[in-house]
C-alpha cells in the first residue's frame, strides 16, 4: 500500500507541477518606438522627499493585451531580486489607460515600471511573459535639472528686484 501510495503522490506531483508553475519572465531589449509603445510619463518631486509618478498609456503595441502594470523596487544589494514587485490600478478612460503611484525618492530611484504580457505580436506564450520596463531614475535626473533650473531663475529674479523701502 505504501508503494502504491508513494507512486500517486509522485504521479500528481509530475502532471499537476506545470499547471501550478510561474511562468519565466523575459525584458524585452526593444525600444519603446520598436515596441510601438505610446506612453508618456513623468515624475513630480513634492520636495518632501516623496514623488508621484504618472503614466498615460494610449496603446500597447506589440505588448497588447497588456497582463499587468507593475511597479518594481529593485533591491539595494544588487543580487537581481526585487524589493518591491506590486501590480498597479489601471484606470481606463476614453480609450486611454491611467496609472499613478506615490512613492519615497529614495525608493523611486530604484524602481521600474513594468508592463506585463503573456502575448507578443498577439501570439499567447506558454507558460512565459514578458515585459518593458521604464526605468524612473531617468525621468528623475530630468525633474533634478528642473528644479536646479527653476531654484537658479528664482534666484536670478529676486537679485534682478527692485529693493523695497
Amino acid at each position: 500500500m505504501r508503494k502504491f501510495s508513494a507512486f500517486v503522490t509522485i504521479v500528481f506531483a509530475v502532471f499537476l507541477s506545470p499547471t501550478l508553475t510561474w511562468g519565466v519572465g523575459f525584458q524585452l531589449g526593444e525600444t519603446k518606438e520598436e515596441s510601438n509603445l505610446d506612453y508618456y510619463f513623468t515624475i513630480h518631486d513634492h520636495g518632501t522627499g516623496r514623488v508621484t509618478a504618472n503614466l498615460v498609456i494610449s496603446d500597447t503595441g506589440s505588448l497588447k493585451p497588456l497582463d499587468s502594470v507593475n511597479l518594481v523596487i529593485s533591491s539595494q544589494d544588487g543580487t537581481g531580486y526585487a524589493d518591491l514587485s506590486v501590480a498597479l490600478v489601471v484606470r481606463e478612460v476614453d480609450g486611454k489607460q491611467y496609472v499613478r503611484v506615490h512613492l519615497l525618492r529614495e525608493l523611486a530611484e530604484r524602481a521600474q515600471i513594468q508592463f506585463r504580457t503573456s502575448h507578443l505580436n498577439g501570439k499567447k506564450q506558454a507558460r512565459t511573459w514578458y515585459f518593458h520596463a521604464v526605468p524612473m531614475s531617468e525621468y528623475l535626473e530630468e525633474v533634478e535639472e528642473n528644479v536646479e533650473k527653476r531654484s537658479s531663475k528664482q534666484r536670478d529674479d529676486r537679485g534682478s528686484a527692485v529693493p523695497r523701502p
